[in-house]
């Protein structure tokens, strides 16, 4: 969950009220701690992950000006004449999209400048997944000479000081020699030109995604205008980012100015802060919730969550979106608003009138003895999401790409489908505690959805793997072997080609099940899945140095039906 640190009386401040923690907490879902040794310092850690405007003071003030009823409006100025960013069309092919803004007028004490900094690096870091789909830049405004040009130059054409450094550097040498470009320098590192901002006196910005100039990029008490860019792939990313960012700073007062943005024959101005409209039901808010608020109440409760109306009657009501929450996309999202602001505490809890006793299924039961099998093994199971990826799915295992259920409009580009298989979450996990000790045995029980017949099918799967120094087939083929023979199911193993295993170290799982029909037995073979060796190549794909083995089943074929 995001954690951030925040002044109290800075907060007090920009609310223009005294606060109680605990209250403010409520609010907006968070756990508010105050510093033992400094009783200024909260630490706050927020639960919802989908409210990034919420990860610095300014957004949490702004929530809570809205809960005390205070009214919030942003004023945006038409973009200036010589306000332009030209977009090269060669930058197209590194890291085509920017988008910009500026704000003037600012008194940046020490602890807006700290709060900043702390909100640039969540959105990067966080939200913009390590700058990959959001990289933010801030400048001293007063210190560029209009048009800017985004653009790209060969890694040895072109030389700027970077922040951190007191000697010019070409971009190659940023890369190597500067902590940030050594550690996002991924993200351009394959591409023959890399992303330059440069103004039109040739004083270079920065090389977006990794850092900033020392020229206009150092931002100090003495500053009092601001230029602001983003930059990535998609606007989504993009523009949320810069929103949040040109939002948190309207907080402090600044007065924020439109930059017109030119690619060929494109244009268009950023920020743009036009509130989205969206149709609530009264009568489903009610049923969500359980209450009998009338259109007033509702109506009321709605302004306090910064949900303004356009429209209203009795039945149906159009509310305005900040373009800061890209959080509300149902009606529950909408009454869960609602439901913080008419104060939970309010709500009356109710006894079901349902007597039931709870038995645990014998799915269930077959479950819980594997795990205890394999926790037995000395193995550590594990949970990784049912969200994933195509990319991980698909291309890193090496497997042809397969109809899946994808998300229209997925939040990150990390989550974008649901899995049809576990073993690539699990070489994830290893990827990401690869310095762990060894051996590492893991498992999994897990939901994956595959596409069968136009139809999504929910199936249960295990995955097991293993992961050390000296590891091959034998040891894998032993776990799967005391596993099924516990559970006294019959099988054998037939060699196979697959893509994901080393060839002749890898086989289909097959069982042999007894079909009683009438006074006859039949025996059914069923294929239940693969066991094998992982390629090296795949490996290297999650810089895992350690020989690893696997097998994965269907566990539906073994559950008692």
């Amino acid at each position: 969950m995001p954690t951030i640190e925040i002044s109290r009386r800075d907060l007090q401040k920009l609310v223009r009220k005294k606060l109680d923690v605990k209250e403010a907490a409520s609010y907006i879902k968070a756990e508010i701690e105050v510093d033992e040794k400094n009783k200024d310092l909260l630490h706050v850690e927020l639960k919802d992950i989908n409210r990034p405007d919420l990860w610095s003071v300014e957004g949490i003030a702004r929530e809570l000006k809205y809960k005390f009823g205070f009214k919030i409006n942003y004023d945006i100025i038409k973009a200036k004449r010589e306000s332009v960013v030209k977009v090269k069309n060669k930058v197209k092919k590194v890291r085509p999209l920017i988008a910009c803004a500026i704000v003037k007028n600012l008194k940046l004490t020490e602890e807006a400048i700290k709060q900043i900094i702390q909100l640039q690096e969540k959105l990067c870091e966080s939200f913009g997944l390590k700058r990959k789909e959001a990289a933010l830049g801030i400048y001293d405004f007063d210190k560029i000479k209009w048009p800017i040009i985004y653009t790209s130059y060969k890694p040895e054409s072109i030389k700027f000081v970077p922040i951190g450094s007191t000697q010019k550097l070409n971009l190659r040498e940023i890369l190597k020699k500067h902590e940030k470009g050594q550690q996002y320098g991924n993200l351009i590192s394959e591409y023959r030109e890399w992303p330059i901002l440069i103004d039109s006196a040739k004083n270079v910005l920065s090389m977006p995604p990794i850092i900033n100039s020392d020229y206009s990029g150092r931002i100090t008490g003495k500053t009092k205008n601001l230029f602001i860019e983003v930059t990535g792939f998609s606007d989504r990313f993009v523009l949320l980012v810069l929103n949040i960012m040109v939002a948190a700073l309207a907080e402090r007062g600044g007065r924020v100015e439109k930059v017109r943005i030119k690619q060929r024959f494109k244009k268009r101005e950023t920020p743009d802060l036009t509130q989205s409209e969206f149709k609530i039901k009264t009568e489903e808010i009610n049923e969500i919730l359980g209450l009998n608020l009338d259109l007033q109440k509702i109506t009321t409760l709605l302004n306090k969550s910064g949900l303004s109306i356009k429209k209203k009657d009795k039945k149906e009501i159009t509310i305005l979106i900040p373009v800061w929450r890209q959080d509300i996309m149902d009606v529950r999202d909408v009454a869960e608003d609602i439901a913080i602001v008419y104060g939970y505490n309010k709500f009356k809890p109710e006894m079901p009138h349902i007597y039931s006793l709870g038995i645990i299924n014998k799915k269930n039961l077959l479950a819980r003895k594997i795990k205890d099998i394999l926790v037995g093994l000395e193995s550590q199971e594990i949970a990784t999401f049912i969200f994933t990826n195509k990319e991980l799915l698909f291309k890193k295992m090496k497997q042809k790409a397969k109809e899946i259920i994808e998300i229209k409009n997925p939040i990150s580009s990390h989550y974008t489908c649901l899995r049809n298989w576990v073993l690539p979450s699990i070489l994830e996990w290893l990827s990401i505690n690869k310095n762990a000790r060894y051996p590492q045995k893991l498992f999994e029980i897990s939901k994956t959805i595959s596409v069968e017949n136009n139809k999504a099918v929910e199936k249960e799967k295990l995955c097991y793997v293993i992961s050390n120094t000296k590891v091959d087939f034998t040891d894998i083929r032993q776990v799967l072997d005391w596993l099924l023979t516990s559970l006294n199911l019959k099988y054998e193993l037939e060699p196979t080609k697959h893509e994901t295993f080393i060839e002749g170290r890898s086989g289909k799982i097959k069982i042999k099940k007894e079909i009683i029909e009438g006074r006859k037995i039949k025996h059914e073979i069923y294929d239940i899945g693969i066991i094998g060796e992982i390629k090296p190549n795949i490996l290297d794909k999650f810089n895992l140095m350690m020989p690893t083995v696997a097998f994965e089943i269907d566990l539906e074929n073994i559950y008692p039906k």
